[in-house]
């Protein structure tokens, strides 16, 4: 049966859906197929069809560091949607990979249980969380992490201790040898303490990100990787580039590592940007900044 037509049959799954609805810094062209899952067993079934059909499958969060270009993504764009979130015992959380960062650290906060605190700051999903190794303020998934459970590229089902994920910064094996897996869920650490302490530590976070980071506009997130002993942020400035524009897109004046959609911008105008501080910083400064924003798509498709 043609791709077309089977994909037309599953439930849910539309065609050409635009997905910049679907980001937080609103840009993006469509998919070629997208769907919602809201359980493994769904999403395991359709990661199964998709590998013996030959027909690529790209997940996605809610977009707050990936670039969607904007000729879109070609095959099945996913969406999974499980945000459960169930007390372990005292030590542990299970999370589901569709749970928003912050979403966890307030409801974890509510029950009187700290370690996640840092998760206010982290405006993505718990599963892009994991792949990335995302963090704010000193802390990362890498620290709170006990495992995860993740669907290879067939729909098989394998957890992962934290050992095994291979964490970096802002990196892990889902980046590289397990690109094909998906993450469902998580097992976090976490500590009884008192609800109004663990709150208090939430609302200095969160007030430490509106104070140093754009807040309230569309953002991309952490363009560039922190190199050794330096922050791309004071580089980025230190080049004098903060403010500077390409379309509708602009390096924040408030934090120099991150470009904000301040005038309909494209994945064009922000991919401009890009060059235009990774080259400005290595010309005048030496360093050669790595990427950490994900790119989603391919040009001209």
């Amino acid at each position: 049966m043609p791709v077309a037509e089977w994909l037309e049959d599953v439930a849910g799954v539309v065609r050409d859906e635009p997905l910049h609805r679907h980001s937080q810094f609103g840009v993006g062209g469509p998919a070629q197929w997208f769907v919602r899952t809201r359980d493994e067993p769904a999403l395991a079934s359709l990661l199964q069809r998709c590998h013996e059909a030959g027909v690529p499958v790209t997940m996605l969060g809610a977009g707050s560091n990936a670039l969607i270009l904007d000729a879109g993504v070609a095959g099945l764009v996913v969406r999974h949607d499980d945000r459960h979130m169930r007390v372990v015992d005292r030590e542990t959380v299970d999370v589901g990979s569709g749970c928003m960062m912050p979403r966890v650290a307030l409801d974890c906060a509510r029950r009187g249980m700290g370690g996640l605190e840092f998760g206010i700051g982290v405006p993505g999903t718990l599963g892009a969380s994991v792949y990335g190794n995302a963090g704010a303020f000193g802390t990362e998934l890498a620290d709170v992490l006990r495992d995860c459970t993740a669907l290879g590229p067939a729909g098989t089902r394998h957890t992962l201790g934290n050992d095994e994920c291979g964490f970096a910064y802002r990196h892990s094996r889902f980046k590289d040898e397990l690109r094909g897996d998906v993450v469902v869920s998580a097992r976090l650490r976490v500590h009884q303490d008192a609800p109004l302490a663990v709150r208090e530590r939430t609302d200095a976070v969160q007030a430490q990100r509106k104070a140093t980071q754009p807040y309230g506009v569309r953002s991309l997130g952490s363009v560039f990787k922190n190199p050794p002993g330096d922050t791309a942020g004071r580089l980025i400035e230190a080049a004098g580039m903060k403010g500077r524009r390409a379309g509708g897109a602009e390096i924040s004046r408030k934090h120099a590592n991150f470009i904000v959609n301040v005038e309909r911008a494209s994945a064009a105008d922000v991919l401009a940007l890009v060059q235009m501080a990774h080259d400005t910083v290595l010309e005048r400064c030496g360093i050669d900044l790595e990427r950490e924003i994900v790119i989603l798509g391919e040009p001209g498709r």
